[in-house]
């Protein structure tokens, strides 16, 4: 149980990290890569505008709140092209760029013309240009292509060291966490601990008192004949002695971790139990009906596969209502037992249905012991159906409420 509580605490600790991780350096990253672009773009219409830059020493302009020196001339790789209305390339200038060549002209312009839009990106020999078209009154088109590959280069770079710092993150969090879990789930550790100490130390302290009471009890019906007084002590003693048991082991069952799963035919355990109960169900009135399909198989431990059938079958038959039906089906889907459980239960409605598993939990909160109930048998089986790596559902569809369990 150490472990995995050890485990668990890890695991949630270092995902939830991953996605704070990944949202901040995603948010980072994508306002890194926008104003990278729109600073590309902002470039380009401020050219488009001033026909270039053309500056003088020590002359800037304020444009779009970026600033143009005159280093920004030697800065930016360009090429302006004008293109008449029928597409066809009127005039070039290639002064600002040596990586384009005049033969490159008009496969730029094509990627500049078919876009929809007035600006945008795209790449051409492995190197990535930026466009602005800017439309003239006469139809025709003004034309700006900028090389910004290394103004991406630096998004990239960006992107691939946050990967790498993230990486190195989570992976010092995942050794800080496994050196610190153990304070961390100590005390928790320490109460679970500490109660299943009491279950036990107290269930054994209780058992002599009981067996002295059933054995005064005994004297008593020896000497001076039953009576209603000694068949109600005699009651009360196997009652309490029953809860004592089921307390020890619903404390024990979580901590058998070297438990060994073996192939298990669970149509076998389920007819056994139903043989067991349907007699009790028909003497009180109550209609067991069962669907069992053949040799379904499932990795499991045989005692608690049939333990587990036999306090869903024994609910259903206490709680069932008088004269109601009890139904009890398995069946396999796809890799995977499915028992379903349901019994008629006309005063379901409005019940809290998840808390059902919680330990010493009725629907009755008046704990009328005519149904003869701790509020345990369900709590051991969510643990042995959580042992076997299963889920157990319950929920209610008038008039029956239903169990089902996917092992």
């Amino acid at each position: 149980m150490f472990r995995k509580l050890r485990l668990k605490f890890i695991g949630i600790s270092t995902l939830s990290m991953l996605i704070v991780l990944m949202i901040v350096l995603g948010l980072v990253n994508l306002i890194t890569y926008k104003n990278a672009v729109d600073d590309v773009f902002v470039t380009l219409e401020f050219l488009s505008e001033q026909d270039g830059i053309e500056l003088k020493n020590n002359e800037f302009k304020a444009f779009k709140d970026k600033e143009i020196t005159i280093e920004t001339q030697y800065e930016v790789r360009y090429v302006t092209v004008n293109v008449s209305t029928d597409g066809e390339v009127t005039q070039f200038n290639v002064e600002h760029i040596a990586a384009i060549n005049e033969s490159d002209i008009g496969d730029f312009v094509l990627h500049a013309l078919k876009s929809s839009k007035t600006k945008g990106l795209f790449k051409y020999n492995f190197l990535t240009y930026a466009f602005y078209k800017l439309k003239q009154s006469d139809g025709s088109y003004k034309i700006i292509i900028m090389d910004c590959t290394r103004n991406l280069a630096y998004v990239r770079y960006f992107v691939s060291f946050s990967f790498y710092v993230g990486a190195l993150s989570i992976l010092l969090l995942m050794l800080l966490l496994s050196v610190f879990a153990r304070k961390a789930v100590q005390p928790y550790v320490k109460n679970i601990e500490a109660q299943k100490r009491f279950i036990t130390n107290a269930s054994h302290e209780l058992k002599t008192p009981l067996a002295v009471i059933s054995a005064n009890t005994e004297v008593i019906e020896m000497t001076s004949g039953k009576s209603e007084w000694t068949e109600s002590t005699v009651n009360q003693v196997k009652r309490m002695s029953d809860l004592i048991s089921q307390l020890v082991v619903l404390s024990k069952l979580e901590e058998r971790e070297d438990i060994v799963f073996t192939d298990v035919n669970i149509s076998e355990e389920a007819n056994s139990v139903v043989s067991s109960l349907k007699t009790v169900a028909d003497t009180q009135g109550k209609k067991l009906e069962y669907t069992i399909a053949e040799d379904i198989h499932v990795s499991a431990d045989k005692n608690g596969i049939h333990e587990l059938i036999n306090i869903l079958l024994d609910n259903a038959v206490k709680y069932c209502d008088d004269g109601g039906d009890i139904t009890l089906d398995l069946h396999q889907k796809g890799r995977s037992a499915v028992l379903t459980v349901s019994n008629d239960y006309a005063e379901g409605e409005g019940v809290d249905y998840s808390r059902f598993f919680d330990r010493f939990y009725r629907a009755d909160e008046s704990h009328n012991s005519s149904k003869e109930g701790f509020g345990i048998g369900l709590s051991m089986a969510e643990s042995l159906v959580r042992m076997f790596k299963g889920k157990i559902s319950v929920n209610y569809k008038k008039p029956k409420i239903i169990f089902t369990v996917n092992l």
